[in-house]
């Protein structure tokens, strides 16, 4: 009796029985159109995150006149952004960084408005 429950509960655990483990796929996130630049009028653009099977999050310092309106997510996708007028009469610049899952490299992307 007991090598028969032995013997069941060695078929039932087998290795080949478990879920698949989700491995990395290569990752890149970039400025739509190259834009990393905005006049002092603001503007709107996209961050495309190509994140094949890896999940993401936006991570940014705390601030009132840079938004992503999407701050996690996974695969690939269009992250809106957007950039409020500067009435600071300065400069400013803020990074954003796209970090994936699976330990691999962040993304930062550095983002400049004039005054």
């Amino acid at each position: 009796m007991v090598g028969l429950l032995i013997t069941f509960c060695l078929i039932s655990c087998k290795k080949q029985d478990l879920p698949v483990k989700p491995q990395p796929s290569s990752f890149a996130a970039v400025m739509e159109n190259n834009t990393v630049s905005f006049p002092a009028g603001g503007g709107t653009t996209n961050i495309i995150v190509k994140g094949g099977t890896d999940g993401w999050w936006v991570t940014m310092p705390s601030n009132t006149w840079c938004q992503v309106t999407k701050t996690y997510g996974s695969g690939d996708f269009k992250i809106p952004v957007t950039i409020k007028a500067n009435t600071t009469g300065v400069a400013r610049e803020i990074t954003v960084t796209i970090n994936p899952t699976f330990s691999l490299p962040a993304v930062a992307i550095k983002l400049m408005q004039s005054n």
